[in-house]
């Protein structure tokens, strides 16, 4: 067995196989359910006492035949490993149990109620060998029995101890309609003290519990303790994406539900979720929303869903119950150190020959639809040119269009949510794209014409009458402050002046957890920016909303750190203490400069108490007019050493900061503006969206060549005033008028290309060498000569001749 032999309650299906589930929604993804075969079947074995310590009576393969095996399957095909488990029985009984895992192997998919016959006949032979007993909970998992599976695999985990099982016996108990049961067993020591993939499953399942129980929210904060990178592909990353979409869906959030099918969409390779037919349902409810609209319109009804943004009940015959919409979020036990997979693979070190293959709906590879719909309609596709604008909103009644324009407009309009919304990842910087193709529509509209004059301001730089311009192509910024904005107590140069110039929405996130939103803006207002507490979104309010997520409402969290990060957490609802003598539930920490040992000492006694931890950020320095000082991040992997503990982690990098400030901005096409690769612009890889680095801070230009994947951002600018130029100008891409070679770690720059090129364009062709193996990022060189040195230099790159 296999990770692709494994069952997965992952709302691959057919409509019809989701609405075979029974009223109470406790029905399995596959197979029908067999109430009471369990106790016909293997039941009269247990409760025997073995004829002595480690051994199975003999006589049992004669008692209890079980379903019959064909005579070309051979126990040999059993793996090795797996087969010394079996030992403890004798030759004959081990010969016939093998072979019934096997076959539970060759059947698990294409006939589960067989394979649970076959895993109960090993059952009855062999109780007493932890590996039969979680092969019979996972078949039974895989049949819809769930009773059966959670009892044999919590005897497979008391006999083994092998932790991997958690999620798959938290799943159980949802399908039992217990989803409360699951998510204690998610956020117990337990289930906290998973790692890796088992961790993800883990979330996935408590994910699916959340919406169970109706807190759709809650599973959203959940799944964004993993890793949402849009551009990953296979089975792990396309079943959380899915499991992120139905949450999503699940809260009402449609366009960003939609926004993630189709990134699940595009890295489901395998074929393990049913991504395109929901993005396909999602497209045929919002055309039958826009017809009811219309008609109700006509009538001279109110559209209410127009007015709430609640969408309209469906057809109860289309409807599915609320398990059912909640049985779409993927659940699978799939890391590689559980005992399960091992009886049944022929040989471990090859392929299987009768693995059967996972059963799919029959579409199109999800990888050109996604592409399709992002290249079809982005942002800049449905912009409307101002004369148009002026029309519409002066014509109070507009009269209907001819029946020929009509009819493809209002296709647009129904699709344009799904499509436009998955352009964020279809062009973000995890494939090299240029999107100027995809906007010329949108550059014909928008472009001044060529007589025009701009606005000009005597404090403001002009910004260049270009096509493709930041303010074109996005509604929302996401500005970092220290390094990006200001640096202490002074403004960043021409900081000021850039944000006095653009239009375009902005929004201050700060991973700085010591002061409130009021203080910051009151600091931003200091210096001379626009800015109120709303235009402020701090790492020490998601910190206390993670605390909130996951606390019940007046548990107490111990502080470290300043009184607004405090008075962030007691409105949140959670009681305060700065001692862990009082028996805190959580311990939330943020940068301070007042922590010292006593405080970290009474965290590390709450953490190894078993207390959660949350961290604000854990950047590891603080940029201030002086230099790097130490960060809370420093603090952080302090407590981290004293108790070998991992905290939640609300700041960025990870996730849960960068959605609440999507949540704040409330536009299509956020872009994330930063000076620190490791926060800022991972922290927009976290989320799927594109980002700008500013070489004003942390982050230099020797660290940009450098940064791993994950830390790449699409554009890079000297600083904000960058945000004036055309966005190909300052793209990560090959710019013209400068050459760039790479020879082994040497990278040669020439030519006498714009400027502001430069470095784009080095980056470019580093990381491609990079990614290809052929240049090792620690033993880079950079030559070169003219004006390319020179700017080079200034921005304090060694340039070796």
């Amino acid at each position: 067995m296999n990770d692709r032999d494994r069952p997965r309650r992952d709302g691959r299906g057919e409509r019809d196989t989701r609405d075979q589930r029974d009223s109470r929604g406790q029905g399995g993804p596959r197979g029908q359910r067999r109430g009471g075969q369990g106790d016909r079947q293997g039941g009269g074995s247990r409760g025997r006492r073995p004829d002595r310590p480690g051994r199975e009576r003999a006589d049992r393969g004669s008692r209890q035949p079980g379903p019959p095996i064909p005579d070309e399957i051979s126990a040999s095909d059993l793996d090795p490993e797996v087969r010394r488990d079996l030992l403890t029985l004798d030759k004959a009984n081990a010969e016939i149990v093998a072979r019934h895992l096997v076959m539970v192997s060759q059947v698990l998919l294409d006939d589960p109620a067989l394979a649970l016959e076959h895993a109960r006949a090993a059952r009855a032979r062999a109780s007493r060998v932890g590996v039969v007993r979680e092969t019979a909970g996972i078949a039974a998992y895989n049949a819809g029995e769930w009773q059966e599976a959670a009892t044999e695999l919590r005897a497979a985990r008391r006999i083994t101890g092998n932790p991997s099982l958690l999620p798959l016996i938290a799943d159980c108990e949802r399908g039992l309609g217990r989803p409360e049961r699951a998510v204690e067993i998610a956020r117990g020591d337990e289930g906290r003290a998973l790692k890796g993939e088992d961790a993800t499953e883990m979330r996935i399942v408590e994910a699916g519990a959340r919406i169970d129980l109706g807190e759709p929210e809650k599973a959203i904060v959940t799944l964004q303790m993993e890793n949402l990178k849009p551009g990953q592909v296979g089975t792990g990353p396309a079943r959380l994406f899915y499991a992120y979409a139905s949450a999503l869906q699940a809260a009402g959030r449609r366009e960003d539900a939609i926004t993630w099918y189709m990134n699940a969409a595009a890295a489901d390779v395998d074929d393990v979720t049913d991504a395109e037919f929901r993005l396909t349902e999602l497209a045929h409810d919002d055309e039958q929303s826009e017809e009811e609209s219309s008609a109700d319109s006509v009538r001279g009804g109110v559209d209410e869903a127009a007015a709430t943004g609640i969408p309209a009940p469906e057809d109860p015959a289309t409807t599915t119950s609320p398990r059912a919409e909640s049985e779409t979020v993927p659940v699978q036990s799939k890391t590689s150190d559980v005992p399960a997979p091992a009886p049944v693979v022929p040989d471990a070190g090859a392929p299987e020959p009768n693995a059967p293959e996972p059963r799919v709906p029959e579409s199109s590879a999800p990888e050109t639809k996604a592409a399709d719909a992002g290249a079809a309609d982005t942002p800049e596709t449905r912009s409307v040119a101002p004369e148009q604008d002026d029309e519409r909103s002066q014509a109070s009644d507009p009269e209907p269009a001819e029946p020929e324009a009509a009819e493809p407009e209002a296709a647009d309009e129904s699709i344009a949510p799904l499509e436009g919304t998955a352009d964020l990842s279809a062009t973000s910087s995890y494939v090299e794209q240029d999107a100027t193709d995809l906007i010329e529509s949108a550059d014909d509209l928008v472009a001044p014409p060529a007589d025009a004059e701009p606005e000009k301001s005597a404090t403001v730089p002009a910004a260049p009458a270009r096509r493709n311009t930041f303010a074109d192509r996005y509604d929302a910024l996401l500005l970092d402050l220290d390094g990006t904005v200001f640096a202490g107590h002074q403004a960043i140069p021409n900081a000021k002046e850039t944000l006095e110039g653009l239009d375009t929405a902005r929004f201050f996130v700060t991973n700085n957890a010591s002061r409130r939103p009021s203080e910051v803006a009151a600091h931003l207002r200091d210096l001379g920016f626009e800015a109120s507490a709303e235009m402020v979104v701090t790492s020490a309010q998601t910190g206390a909303r993670l605390l909130a997520e996951h606390l019940p409402a007046g548990s107490r969290a111990l502080v470290v750190g300043t009184d607004g990060l405090a008075q962030e957490v007691r409105e949140a609802g959670i009681a305060v203490t700065r001692s862990a003598g009082d028996g805190p539930a959580a311990v939330i920490q943020g940068h301070s400069p007042d922590t010292g040992w006593a405080q970290l000492s009474e965290a590390a006694l709450a953490i190894r108490a078993g207390a959660l931890w949350v961290a604000t950020n854990v950047d590891a320095t603080l940029p201030s007019e002086r230099g790097l000082l130490v960060g809370n991040g420093s603090m952080v992997a302090a407590l981290r050493n004293a108790t070998g503990k991992e905290p939640l982690v609300a700041g960025k990098p990870a996730a849960p900061l960068m959605a609440d400030a999507i949540a704040r901005a409330g536009g299509s096409a956020p872009l994330v503006v930063g000076d620190r690769l490791d926060t800022d612009i991972e922290g927009g890889h976290s989320v799927g969206i594109e980002s700008v680095l500013v070489l004003t801070g942390v982050s230099t230009v020797t660290d940009l060549l450098a940064a791993p994947p994950e830390q790449r951002p699409t554009y890079v600018v000297d600083d904000l005033a960058g945000l004036f130029e055309d966005v190909d100008a300052v793209r990560v891409a090959p710019q013209p008028g400068w050459s760039v070679t790479v020879d082994g770690s040497t990278v040669t720059v020439a030519g006498d290309g714009d400027e502001i090129g430069l470095v784009p364009a080095l980056a470019s062709a580093t990381w491609k060498a990079i990614d290809n193996g052929t240049a090792d990022p620690e033993e880079l060189r950079i030559r070169a000569e003219g004006e390319a040195r020179a700017k080079l230099a200034s921005l304090g790159v060694a340039v070796v001749d």
